[in-house]
């Protein structure tokens, strides 16, 4: 699997965004990889070959990624292989997750805010600001995705 020093160099890129997201180094670049190249579906030897870390890093990686939805594997007539690729066709699925998830943490905050001293004003103020805009947020999240799917011509 060839890329070019310009596809390394935005796989590097994307793996950093990704660590940021709380994916490990492995993880993240499979990731970008898969993301990049031109190649939709890679064998665990592909993906190592190409991004040059350890087997075991890859198929934890590999490991993780399909347990969180991100991948799946594929495989061909007459080869035992498999073949790993995306599943970005689910992305929209994943961003819901995610907001839903991050939306729960509210309900912690609120816990943390009836528990707190009265004499941080300013503190326990920016925290209620926090609160409602995810209140806001959970209210609106839904109608945006439906308007969003239906400017596609998605239900």
């Amino acid at each position: 699997m060839n890329v070019t020093a310009a596809q390394k160099r935005l796989i590097e890129k994307l793996g950093v965004f990704f660590e940021g997201q709380g994916r490990t180094p492995a993880e993240a670049r499979i990731i970008g990889l898969l993301l990049v190249a031109d190649q939709l579906e890679m064998t665990l030897e592909e993906i190592q070959h190409t991004l040059g870390i350890s087997k075991s890093a890859v198929n934890n990686a590999i490991n993780v990624l399909m347990l969180t939805q991100q991948l799946e594997y594929v495989t061909k007539p007459g080869d035992r292989k498999k073949y790993y690729k995306s599943k970005i066709e689910q992305w929209m699925s994943h961003v819901e997750e995610h907001v839903e998830k991050a939306l729960e943490g509210r309900i912690l905050l609120k816990e943390a805010l009836d528990q707190r001293s009265k004499s941080t004003k300013e503190f326990n103020t920016a925290m209620k600001d926090m609160i409602e805009f995810m209140e806001f947020v959970q209210s609106h999240h839904q109608e945006m995705f439906a308007k969003w799917k239906k400017s596609k011509g998605r239900s």
